[in-house]
């Protein structure tokens, strides 16, 4: 089952937040992924191909998270990168949320929003 984890930080924050998730992906996830190629690599070799089919699946299975989790960081960027222009343009980029309006309101409405005083 998965759900949505949030939590907040300040936006100055973001880069390194997002460089330390980056960072246990790579030290724990990656890891994972890379002992259980070698270790499939080595049933290949004494010819126990169950084994290696087993560890190629839990490969395959953590890339899938290791996917996820960067699909995440690229959404997580994407939104840093829009709100700190909003921000050197002067636009608000608060404007939509506090008059109830949603992520897309935002995206859409973007070219309409106000300067800030």
């Amino acid at each position: 089952m998965k759900i949505t984890l949030a939590f907040q930080c300040d936006l100055e924050d973001i880069p390194q937040t997002i460089s330390e998730f980056m960072n246990s992906i790579k030290e724990l996830d990656v890891a994972v992924v890379t002992t259980e190629v070698y270790n499939a690599q080595r049933h290949c070799s004494s010819n126990n191909m169950s084994a290696a089919l087993v560890g190629i699946d839990l490969a395959r299975l953590k890339l899938s998270k290791i996917d996820q989790k960067l699909m995440d960081c690229s959404a997580i960027i994407a939104g840093y990168i829009k709100t700190d222009t909003d921000i050197k343009m002067g636009i608000d980029p608060t404007q939509n949320f506090e008059e109830g309006g949603t992520d897309d309101d935002q995206v859409n409405s973007s070219s309409e929003s106000q300067p800030i005083e």
